[in-house]
C-alpha cells in the first residue's frame, strides 16, 4: 500500500524536472539574443551596491553594456533603476543614483539619464517606467540586465502594456548565474501568480 502511494510523485517530478529545463534553455536562448536595432531607451535593472557607492561587478556589468548602447547611438535615454537593498537600509546609497553617478563620470550627460531610486524589484522598476515613458514620449526600450533575469523582465514590461520592448544582456558571466537561473525561472511563475 505505502509503495503504490509514493509512485504518484515521480511522474510528477519528472514533468516538473523536464518543464523545468525546458524554461531554463528558453531563458538561455532568449537571455542571450543581443538586439541589435534602435530603441528609444536603455533600462538597467539594478542590484547591489557598496557602501562606499562601488558597483558590484554584476551591476558594473549591466551598466557598461547600457553605456555601450548609448555610445554606439542605439538608445538616447537612460534609467537607470534600483533602490536600497536590504543589506544597505541602514546606509548606502540607492543603486540608482550609483549608476548615474557611474554614468555621468563616464560622459554620458546627466539629463539623459533617468534614476529611479524605487525600484526595488522587476515589478516596481516597470511601473516606475511607465510614467516615464509617457513624459518623455517614449515607445521603444531595451532593457539591460543578467541574461538569466531577460525573459521576466520583458514580460512584465509587455504585462503592464508597454510592449516594444528588447534586451541587451550584460556581456559579464559569472559561476554563480547557473543558480540564479533555475531561481529566476520559480519567479516568473510567482509573477504570474502574484501579478
Amino acid at each position: 500500500m505505502i509503495k503504490r502511494r509514493n509512485r504518484w510523485w515521480r511522474p510528477l517530478l519528472v514533468v516538473v524536472l523536464l518543464w523545468m529545463l525546458i524554461h531554463c534553455t528558453y531563458a538561455c536562448i532568449d537571455g542571450l539574443h543581443q538586439y541589435k536595432g534602435k530603441a528609444d531607451i536603455a533600462i538597467v535593472l539594478g542590484n547591489r551596491v557598496y557602501k562606499d557607492s562601488t558597483l558590484s561587478p554584476v551591476l558594473q556589468g549591466r551598466v557598461e553594456r547600457a553605456l555601450e548602447l548609448y555610445r554606439e547611438g542605439q538608445v538616447t535615454w537612460l534609467m537607470v533603476s534600483g533602490g536600497l537593498g536590504k543589506k544597505d537600509k541602514m546606509g548606502g546609497v540607492p543603486e540608482g543614483m550609483a549608476m548615474k553617478l557611474y554614468l555621468v563620470a563616464r560622459g554620458v550627460p546627466a539629463d539623459r539619464i533617468v534614476a529611479d531610486d524605487k525600484g526595488e524589484n522587476t515589478y516596481l522598476t516597470a511601473k516606475d517606467f511607465l510614467p516615464v515613458a509617457d513624459s518623455l514620449h517614449i515607445h521603444s526600450a531595451i532593457v539591460v540586465s543578467s541574461f538569466y533575469h531577460i525573459t521576466r523582465t520583458k514580460y512584465i514590461f509587455r504585462h503592464l502594456g508597454f510592449r516594444d520592448i528588447h534586451s541587451a544582456a550584460s556581456e559579464t558571466f559569472y559561476w554563480h548565474d547557473l543558480l540564479d537561473l533555475p531561481r529566476d525561472v520559480v519567479a516568473f511563475y510567482k509573477y504570474l501568480l502574484v501579478y
